[in-house]
């Protein structure tokens, strides 16, 4: 709903309602449904939101714990298509561009040499971060046979483009006196450009009409993307293709899309919960550790290396006690 609907008193309001909801997977319908509501109880009360409501951001949490769909959630992110692998793919290549230019600046300031096998190494790198997103969403989206041959497609690349680097050697010089301006300009542009067109794609649908063995194989795929033990997935699949089979019901009309069920029969395994946050846990906590630590140790950011590395290792550890207090062991199953 446009803010401009809203008294000019509560477009604040409403704004940061707006913003806390964004991205907690409520459908849009029925957002535009509940902000209707909102204004309609505002309009009725004559009173500021603020005061019929309270914080914004706190009914917003609220509001989307009721309204929230696993539907919705498997559309919007990972696995849900195209355009939420394309959006990550654009951040990563942004983020990579980004602190390639900031350490290249550092090191050499605003001119700099390029040379081939360094160049080469970059280009395993950022290989290997984009292979690990792509691959990321196929597993998400209950396609493991496909992530594995991307990794592997990814490894072999990231192993020749290395070899090829050793083979050269350091002295030979791709370009010289390159400005760090125009290296950025063209490293930074892939990424903008790649977020431009994710967010010009449609919002995909889920799709509806599903071949039963197809259907299962995706099933399957997403209880072990979520981290279902393997022996439990394998009873949940019997399950559904002897019912499947007894009814002469396709799957996609008894039990609807495949990977919004493999998500609710994940949400409700203990073991499946407990290893998603230790999965989680380790990686938000490990990765800015480590590469707080390495960059404290390198000393690889110059003047900045020890406020940066410092800051990355707090953030590490900050995260580490969020997520201790969130472990799902501590909560009522």
């Amino acid at each position: 709903m446009d803010q401009r609907t809203w008294p000019e008193q509560d477009r604040k309001w409403v704004a940061r309602y707006q913003s806390a909801i964004t991205g907690k997977h409520v459908p849009a319908d029925v957002l535009e449904r509940r902000e209707g509501e909102l204004l309609a109880a505002v309009r009725a009360a004559g009173l500021p939101a603020a005061e019929v409501f309270g914080d914004a951001a706190e009914l917003a949490g609220e509001d989307a714990t009721e309204l929230g769909t696993t539907g919705e959630a498997v559309r919007t992110s990972e696995g849900g298509g195209r355009r939420a692998a394309l959006r990550e793919v654009g951040g990563t290549l942004l983020a990579l561009g980004a602190v390639a230019v900031a350490s290249t600046a550092l090191r050499n300031g605003w001119f700099v040499d390029l040379e081939l096998g360094a160049t080469l190494v970059a280009v395993s790198v950022a290989a290997v971060f984009l292979g690990w997103v792509v691959g990321r969403s196929l597993f998400s989206a209950g396609r493991p046979a496909w992530m594995a041959g991307v990794l592997l497609g990814v490894l072999a690349v990231a192993v020749a483009g290395i070899a090829a680097a050793v083979e050269v050697g350091p002295d030979v010089v791709v370009a010289g006196d390159v400005p760090v301006l125009l290296l950025g300009a063209g490293l930074l542009v892939p990424g903008v450009v790649v977020l431009v067109v994710a967010a010009r794609m449609p919002q995909p649908s889920l799709r509806l009409e599903w071949d039963d063995a197809e259907w299962l194989r995706r099933f399957r795929g997403g209880l072990v993307s979520r981290l279902v033990p393997r022996a439990t997935a394998r009873a949940h699949v019997a399950e559904v293709e002897q019912q499947v089979s007894s009814s002469g019901v396709p799957a996609h009309a008894e039990f609807g899309h495949p990977l919004v069920l493999a998500r609710e029969v994940a949400r409700a395994d203990r073991t499946a919960r407990a290893r998603w946050w230790w999965v989680a846990t380790v990686a938000g906590t490990g990765v800015p550790l480590v590469i707080g630590l390495l960059i404290l140790v390198n000393n690889s950011w110059g003047a900045l290396s020890i406020p940066l590395g410092a800051f990355l290792v707090l953030v590490g550890l900050s995260r580490s006690v969020a997520a201790w207090r969130g472990r799902p062991w501590a909560r009522q199953a």
